[in-house]
């Protein structure tokens, strides 16, 4: 890690969020557990603040929560006392103008500490925590280092020539390589019992290796993804996962997050196993294991990646279902178990919930006995503002594909009730494809529910076999999508 984002890391802008994994996970990091160490008793002083109320709070994974509020007397101090220690973490104290500094509580959480607004990390003293004494020695050489590179990276994006730009990237990357060697005596041989060093080790990440030292393959030419697996196969090495303090750092969310998203290949399959892998070394230690799931859990729930759901619909199966989410109520684990279940119905490669519902002339129609090597399944309203504008432009990509010789079929649902619009609208845009309804507002219901439909149009590409390979798209990715669809398949037909 660079300099610049060691210094983000300790320096980044405090966004106050009291944390709230969205209606699914709903304090599944806020169980409280029993706290060992020293009761917290922080006493604070801020040179030239008279009065006024302070924030005391923690990070948590990629969100923050306040736990506490002092007020400052005359005299600039202020305390923060709870009958038993809090979790261990990197915490913040946010001042009311808003200004922000960090401490680390651990075991020693009765200390004292002594800043000044116009400078938190160059004047701060600590007393009575070697902790935090030792953290802002390794800030002050942050610091240091940061101001020996700004002139050098304000140089890099003045000049133009190369040679030049070659030096001074040698500059930077010769001060980076002593930031890391300090990093790592920090954690490794100077102060290994601390708990910074548990934040360093898991922050540090594998060393590069020039490419013409990197290894031989058999056939004698340099192996030139050896650095990659390289780097992923030794990313976690220094991430201690039975210490739950961590979460309370923005160390494991960033880690999980680079590791998820540019470590992992992005197919549904690739991304359990990693999360799998994750959870699993993640087990022993709570609030670790709590952070996650939870986070997971929504962001794939609520993922616009089409196919991501999938994600989703494994970890309720393998964790919910099994009641390893123990930190929610049995009502919330049944929403989201009931959530999944819904889902499973509509992933990519299943195949399609076959529905049978009467088209304009009352005639019943059966999705799967429309024939077509891609079937596009719509739910569309003749009144909604997107339907009216994506409808005559489906027809016209319908009527495009169907003259070129590709055999396309649509199945087009009505969405209401509203019969008399739905066949003026069909009339008079001449949709000359399989139109249905509901026979009444239950079965409608129901067949929405097994495509999840909550908006209009909404939107699925089905195979020759009535499977699904596409869902949730606009009328231009149905575009983009099936001429890519189309292009795959005549190769894999030997280009017929």
């Amino acid at each position: 890690m660079s300099i610049m984002n060691a210094m983000k890391f300790f320096t980044k802008t405090i966004i106050l969020a009291v944390i709230s994994i969205n209606g699914f996970a709903q304090g599944a990091a806020l169980k409280k557990t029993e706290q060992k160490g020293q009761p917290l008793n922080l006493k604070v002083n801020i040179k030239g603040m008279t009065g006024g109320q302070c924030l005391l709070g923690h990070h948590f994974g990629d969100k923050n929560s306040i736990i506490d509020t002092a007020k400052i007397n005359t005299s600039g101090w202020m305390e923060f006392k709870n009958k038993e220690a809090v979790p261990g973490g990197i915490y913040f104290i946010v001042l009311p103008s808003k200004k922000y500094f960090e401490i680390i509580l651990t075991d020693d959480q009765n200390f004292s500490l002594e800043t000044d607004t116009t400078d938190f990390i160059r004047k701060t003293k600590i007393s009575g925590s070697d902790e935090n004494k030792f953290f802002y020695e390794y800030l002050n050489y942050l610091l240091d280092k940061q101001k020996l590179l700004e002139p050098i990276q304000l140089k890099l994006k003045s000049i133009k020539n190369r040679d030049s730009i070659r030096i001074f990237q040698k500059q930077a990357a010769g001060i980076d390589s002593t930031v890391k060697v300090y990093k790592r005596a920090y954690y490794k041989t100077n102060h290994p019992k601390t708990f910074m060093a548990e934040v360093l080790a898991a922050m540090d990440e594998p060393d590069q290796i020039p490419y013409d030292k990197c290894p031989k393959k058999a056939n004698g030419t340099i192996d030139s993804t050896f650095n990659y697996w390289n780097f992923r196969n030794h990313y976690w090495d220094g991430m201690n996962f039975s210490d739950e303090r961590l979460v309370r750092t923005p160390v494991y969310a960033n880690k999980m997050k680079f590791y998820i998203e540019k470590l992992t290949s992005p197919h549904p399959d690739s991304i359990i196993k990693s999360l799998d892998w994750l959870l699993e070394k993640t087990k022993t230690a709570n609030d670790l294991f709590k952070y996650t799931l939870a986070t997971n859990t929504v962001t794939y729930e609520t993922s616009k990646v089409m196919g991501y759901d999938a994600i989703f619909v494994h970890l309720v199966k393998k964790y919910y279902e099994t009641n390893q989410a123990n930190w929610i109520t049995e009502e919330q684990n049944t929403k989201i178990i009931n959530r999944a279940k819904q889902l499973d119905y509509s992933l990519m490669g299943k195949t399609a919930v076959n529905i049978m519902l009467p088209d304009t002339s009352n005639k019943l129609t059966m999705l799967q006995t429309v024939k077509g090597k891609y079937t596009v399944l719509i739910f569309w309203e003749p009144t909604c503002s997107h339907c009216k504008k994506e409808m005559p432009i489906l027809k016209n990509y319908y009527d495009s594909l169907r003259s070129a010789g590709i055999s396309l079929q649509v199945y087009a649902i009505l969405s209401d009730m509203d019969t008399v619009n739905w066949k003026k609208f069909v009339k008079e845009n001449n949709l000359n494809w399989v139109n249905v309804k509901g026979k009444d507002p239950q079965e409608l219901q129901n067949a929405k529910y097994y495509y999840d439909v909550y908006s209009t149009p909404t939107l699925y590409v089905l195979d020759e076999k009535k499977k699904i390979i596409g869902k949730r798209l606009d009328v231009d990715g149905l575009k983009g999508f099936l001429n890519r669809q189309i292009t795959k398949d005549k190769k894999a037909d030997g280009g017929n």
